[in-house]
C-alpha cells in the first residue's frame, strides 16, 4: 500500500526533482489533483537562461568558419551547465525544468558553441508544455541541431541525411517504423538549404534548396522541410513514439501497453498537446500503484538536484559539478551521441554506484570527492593535483530544515521516519539496526544528520 506520503514524494519527484520532508508533509494536507493543478500553475511562470550573450552581435563576421571561432567556447559550455544546474536548483517551476531536461535528451545536441546551446536550451524550455509539433518545428530549424547534424552541408548537388534520418529514427516514429532508405533520401532533398548564418540563426538558402518533385512516404508533391514535418505529424506512430518515451521517463522502464495506446490516443486527439499528457500522467490513479513508485534510477543530474534541493549543497568550486557529473555519467550539453542518454539501469556500474552511495558522506563530513581517475598501481601516492582536485570538491551543506523537520520525532523511531521520508522503493530489505550501529548520538542535532546521511547512501536512496 502507497502512503500518502509516498503519493506526493513520487509525485515532486517524477514532475520535479523531489522536496524536502517539510514541504512534502505540507502538499499531503492537500488532494493529488490540487498538487498537480499547481505544478502547471507554477510552471506558467519561469525564466530563460540569459547568461550568455551573442558574440556575433558585436562583432563583424567574414564567414562561417569565423563564426565557429567566436562561439566555440570550452569555458562558456562549463558556465552555462553551471547556470542550468543552478536554475534546476532554485526555480519554483519544476515541472517545466524536468520537461526541458528529458526534451534536452530526446532532441540530443552536443557541440561547443555555447550560445547556441543556450538558445537550443531556451527553445526547449518554452515548449516544454505546449504542443508538440510546434517544438519539432522549432527544433528542425534550430542553429545547433542544425550544425550538430550537418544540415548546412545539406545542398541540392550533394545532399546530407544526417538530420532526415534522425528526424524520422529518433524524433518522430522509432527506428524503423514506417519509414524506408528512399523516404531518407526524399526527406533529405526536402531539407537542403536549411542552414545558419553568419550571425548565428537560421537561413533558408533557395539556391541550395532541391525545389523538384519528391516521392515521401507515399505521397508525392514539391516538398520542403516542414512539408516533411507535418507528414510525419500526421503519423499517429509519432505520438506513440513520444508518448512511449514519456511512460518510460516519468512512469515506468515497464511499459503497461494497454496505458501507452489510451495516452498515445489522447495525445495525438488533442493535437499533440503535451501539458494535457502530463496531466493525466500525474492525476491517473495508475501513476501511483505500488508497481511504479521507487522504480526508476534517478540520473545523475537529478541526484545533484535532489541534494541541492535538500540540503542546499555548494561546492567550493563550482566547476566540481562537472567533474561529478562527468565522473557518474551525465554531462549536460553532452550527451553520448544523438540518441542522448540510454538512461535506466545504464546509469550505475560497480564504480558509479560507489560514488553515488559516497555521495551523503561526503555532505555530512563536508569532505572532497575522490573522483579523479584510479593511479596505474594500486600503492602509487596521491600527487599534488589529486589533493588539489579533492579540495576544490569540497562540499558545504544547510541542514537547518532537516534538523527542525525531524527535531520532535523521538529518538527510537527517528530510523523508521527518516527511512519514510526518503526512500520510495520497497523498505523490508533495510537493515534497521545496522543503520542505528553508526549514528552518531553525541547530539540530537547529530543524531538525525548522520541518519539521515546514513539513509541517502543506501542503494534504495537512488530509486524515484
Amino acid at each position: 500500500m502507497v502512503s500518502k506520503q509516498q503519493q506526493v514524494q513520487h509525485l515532486y519527484l517524477r514532475a520535479g526533482f523531489g522536496e524536502t520532508p517539510a514541504v512534502i508533509k505540507k502538499k499531503q494536507q492537500q488532494s493529488i489533483h490540487k498538487l498537480v493543478d499547481e505544478l502547471f500553475d507554477d510552471a506558467k511562470q519561469y525564466k530563460q537562461i540569459t547568461y550568455l550573450e551573442n558574440p556575433a552581435d558585436s562583432k563583424k563576421v567574414g564567414n562561417f568558419k569565423v563564426l565557429l571561432l567566436i562561439l566555440k567556447s570550452r569555458d562558456q559550455m562549463q558556465e552555462l551547465n553551471i547556470e542550468w544546474l543552478k536554475m534546476l536548483h532554485t526555480t519554483n517551476s519544476v515541472l517545466r525544468e524536468k520537461m526541458t531536461l528529458f526534451w534536452h535528451n530526446h532532441f540530443a545536441t552536443s557541440t561547443q558553441l555555447a550560445y547556441l546551446m543556450q538558445v537550443q536550451n531556451n527553445t526547449l524550455r518554452k515548449n516544454a508544455l505546449g504542443k508538440f509539433d510546434k517544438l519539432l518545428h522549432a527544433i528542425s530549424t534550430d542553429p545547433a541541431m542544425i550544425i550538430y547534424l550537418n544540415n548546412q552541408q545539406n545542398k541540392k548537388d550533394a545532399p546530407n541525411e544526417n538530420f532526415a534520418r534522425e528526424v524520422m529514427e529518433l524524433f518522430t516514429l522509432g527506428e524503423g517504423n514506417l519509414y524506408t532508405e528512399k523516404d531518407i533520401k526524399e526527406a533529405a532533398r526536402a531539407f537542403t538549404g536549411w542552414t545558419v548564418n553568419k550571425r548565428g540563426k537560421f537561413e533558408f538558402v533557395a539556391k541550395e534548396h532541391d525545389d523538384g518533385e519528391k516521392e515521401f512516404m507515399g505521397m508525392k508533391g514539391n516538398f520542403n522541410g516542414q512539408d516533411i514535418i507535418n507528414i510525419l505529424l500526421s503519423k499517429k506512430q509519432t505520438a506513440r513514439y513520444v508518448t512511449y518515451k514519456i511512460y518510460k521517463e516519468f512512469v515506468n522502464d515497464d511499459v503497461d501497453e494497454t496505458i501507452v495506446t489510451e495516452l498515445t490516443d489522447q495525445f495525438f486527439e488533442s493535437g499533440y498537446d503535451i501539458g494535457k499528457l502530463m496531466k493525466t500522467i500525474f492525476t491517473a490513479d495508475w501513476f501511483y500503484d505500488e508497481k511504479n513508485v521507487g522504480t526508476q534510477i534517478a540520473s545523475p543530474v537529478e541526484l545533484l538536484t535532489r541534494y541541492k534541493r535538500l540540503l542546499n549543497i555548494g561546492f567550493k568550486d563550482d566547476k566540481a559539478q562537472l567533474v561529478v557529473q562527468k565522473v557518474l555519467g551525465q554531462v549536460l550539453f553532452f550527451p553520448p551521441n544523438v540518441a542522448g542518454w540510454p538512461g535506466g539501469k545504464n546509469w550505475v556500474d560497480s564504480s558509479t554506484l560507489t560514488l553515488r552511495m559516497n555521495i551523503p558522506t561526503r555532505i555530512v563530513q563536508g569532505g572532497g570527492f575522490d573522483i579523479r581517475p584510479k593511479p596505474e598501481f594500486e600503492d602509487a601516492p596521491e600527487d599534488e593535483t589529486a589533493l588539489k582536485a579533492r579540495k576544490r570538491s569540497e562540499i558545504y551543506s544547510d541542514w537547518a530544515s532537516i534538523v527542525t523537520a525531524f527535531k520532535m520525532v523521538p529518538k527510537e523511531s527517528l530510523v523508521d521516519a527518516v527511512i519514510e521520508a526518503f526512500i520510495q522503493s520497497p523498505k523490508e530489505g533495510i537493515d534497521k539496526a545496522l543503520i542505528e550501529k553508526y549514528v552518531d548520538h553525541s547530539s540530537d542535532d547529530k543524531r538525525i544528520i548522520s541518519t539521515v546521511g546514513i539513509v541517502m547512501s543506501l542503494p534504495e536512496f537512488q530509486l524515484i
